[in-house]
């Protein structure tokens, strides 16, 4: 495990406000491991944290935490803990999650896939939706 591991934050209550309990506000977390850790990587996620916001440690009132195994146990698209559900390579972003035109479009009349599977895949948070939804409003204009 890397000694300053890539950390990825996000703070969701600032976009919705009804996560936050009083001065409680949770924030989500992850960090990119080797493949096949067995370990627990809190203590780096958080030191890393604590680097770029000090005190950060002060104010943690709990945390959820889960390893490559719990993840690739809680979803089967999270092959080894990889949670940009599978391999990265240009064909599969390409590609993904079939060989289509509109990777969107299930061919079935309002039933679209958004989810990391489609392009431009995992990492680009947001897009995949984005794009399932021009998929659909383009069906619509028709």
């Amino acid at each position: 495990m890397p000694e300053r591991p890539f950390v990825l934050v996000g703070q969701q209550y600032l976009a919705d406000p009804s996560r936050s309990r009083g001065d409680v506000h949770p924030i989500w977390a992850y960090a990119h491991v080797p493949h096949g850790y067995p370990g627990d990587a809190t203590e780096a996620v958080l030191r890393q944290i604590e680097r770029f916001a000090p005190g950060f440690r002060d104010r943690i009132v709990g945390i959820a935490a889960r390893s490559t195994a719990e993840l690739a146990r809680s979803n089967t698209n999270f092959v080894g803990g990889d949670i940009v559900g599978g391999a990265n390579t240009a064909r599969q972003v390409a590609l993904r999650p079939r060989v289509a035109l509109d990777p969107y479009s299930t061919g079935i009349p309002g039933v679209y896939l958004c989810s990391a599977a489609t392009p431009p895949g995992a990492g680009v948070h947001g897009m995949c939706g984005a794009n399932a939804a021009r998929s659909a409003l383009r069906y619509l204009d028709r």
